[in-house]
């Protein structure tokens, strides 16, 4: 007799919040995943089983007769799973193994580096392999356990955590301003020479007195490295947007001026990513926590 097919613990456990929750929207928002995930985990339960699970209607969703029976031991042996967890986790009592993390490069190298360092020194049992890349990777396919980036997620199958809003400005050398004039207002952007990271769409946006103002930018300098616009806009070759944590040093020096400081910047936020089936570990846990406490929502 051949052995059944295996199923998907993600499939399983989607099933249960549906059913838990009354519809594929609820058990989204429950997961914190997008209702296509949900709904296509759920399919793909129900073509390895061989049975339809749920009935679904405009109203949302309920199961059938067998739908019912799988619920139940399902749902228990979801129950069981949690306990083992929590049995080995006080049994073990100690974050350790190892914890690969890609970060994008200008927070790595300014924010991430000695927090990391830190981190290190609190968990002598982990093991680290860290990547800084101006790239969103493939988690699953690279096998990365974390990723930190500004915006969102190119994957949407992936656990997604805001983690830190992040201050940005423009800055320019003073040489430069003083040849070119300062901008009083987001308008006046358009007649400087912009300094474009690799990733950037060539749209400011700022908040004016009347709203948001979108600013599209003339440049004829791009890069996907943070310190290569640094280096051309102290080198007097236009206005750069960079973080804060960039700059703030620089600013204070002298070496760069702050343009248009009263007017906030509408740029993403920075978020940490983790596959599904990385995101319970304990390590990847201890980090995320960790994180939050230490850039206590802004950086």
């Amino acid at each position: 007799m051949p052995e059944p097919a295996p199923v998907d613990l993600l499939d399983v456990t989607s099933f249960v919040r549906v059913v838990e929750t009354g519809s594929i929207a609820n058990a989204a928002a429950r997961l914190g995943i997008a209702k296509s995930i949900v709904s296509r985990r759920v399919s793909r339960l129900e073509a390895v089983l061989g049975a339809q699970l749920l009935t679904r209607t405009p109203k949302g969703t309920t199961p059938t007769d067998i739908g019912r029976e799988y619920y139940a031991r399902a749902e228990a042996g979801l129950m069981e799973l949690e306990s083992a967890q929590e049995v080995v986790s006080k049994l073990t009592g100690e974050v350790s193994g190892l914890l690969r993390v890609q970060v994008q490069t200008a927070f790595g190298e300014f924010v991430f580096a000695p927090l990391l360092a830190e981190f290190a020194r609190l968990h002598p049992q982990v093991q680290f392999d860290i990547r800084f890349e101006d790239r969103q990777v493939n988690m699953t396919d690279e096998a990365y356990d974390v990723a930190i980036w500004p915006g969102p997620a190119s994957d949407p199958m992936l656990v997604t955590r805001k983690i830190a809003g992040i201050r940005w400005a423009v800055v320019a050398s003073p040489a430069y301003l003083d040849a070119r004039g300062r901008p009083a207002t987001p308008a006046d952007l358009s007649a400087h020479d912009a300094l474009l990271h690799g990733l950037d769409s060539g749209i400011w946006h700022l908040q004016g007195s009347d709203g948001w103002e979108h600013v599209r930018m003339n440049s004829r300098f791009r890069a996907d490295n943070g310190h290569m616009l640094l280096t051309a806009a102290r080198a007097d070759l236009g206005l750069a947007l960079v973080p804060m944590f960039m700059v703030e040093e620089l600013l204070g020096q002298g070496e760069l001026e702050a343009v248009l400081p009263a007017f906030p910047h509408a740029w993403p936020d920075l978020h940490i990513f983790m596959p599904p089936q990385r995101a319970g570990i304990a390590r990847v846990r201890a980090l995320v926590k960790f994180l939050y406490q230490k850039l206590d929502g802004e950086v």
